[in-house]
């Protein structure tokens, strides 16, 4: 009984640091290119620059409304503040053909990844809605959010600008 109560209490203490050293960086499993080329998630994220990571479903309607948003608020300001943005598409579970005929027709000037067997959604516990990541420029993750980014773009970019801990050399609202 007492070896019982020790092990419970040793991993009450030590998951909530597990946890939170597992969900700072992107693990080293494999996602697809708009290429079919494996590539480790690990090296999405590259030290220099802070990164975008947002996680989306073709076939979800918030999930497209809020990778407009985020695109929007990128290609306006982040981008020139240079923002990476990486987007992983999560809904492909084996036949990924349909994502490239989406990323062309939109036009995306950002790199795009398929999870082709949820690999990566589930390393990070990600869900069935959006999910959006904000790593910095040392690869750490600074902001999470579970669901989709609402507000103007001009509102996000200073919620992420703020999550960085540098302002912006522009004056985010008046980039239209």
């Amino acid at each position: 009984m007492k070896a019982m109560k020790t092990i419970t209490t040793l991993l009450l203490l030590t998951w909530p640091v597990l946890w939170s050293a597992a969900q700072t960086s992107l693990p080293d499993v494999d996602v697809r290119d708009m290429d079919g080329m494996q590539v480790s998630a690990s090296n999405i994220i590259r030290p220099g620059a802070p990164t975008l990571l947002v996680f989306w479903k073709s076939n979800n309607n918030q999930c497209c409304e809020n990778l407009e948003t985020l695109e929007e608020a990128w290609s306006n300001t982040l981008r020139s503040q240079g923002v990476k943005m990486v987007v992983i598409c999560t809904d492909c579970n084996g036949s990924w053909s349909h994502i490239k005929p989406i990323v062309n027709g939109n036009s995306w000037e950002f790199e795009t990844y398929v999870d082709v067997n949820g690999d990566l959604k589930r390393a990070l516990n990600v869900g069935e809605g959006p999910c959006t990541m904000l790593f910095d420029e040392n690869e750490n993750m600074v902001c999470r959010y579970n669901a989709a980014c609402t507000g103007s773009p001009e509102y996000i970019c200073e919620n992420f600008v703020k999550h960085l801990g540098n302002p912006l050399t522009a004056d985010v609202r008046n980039t239209k």
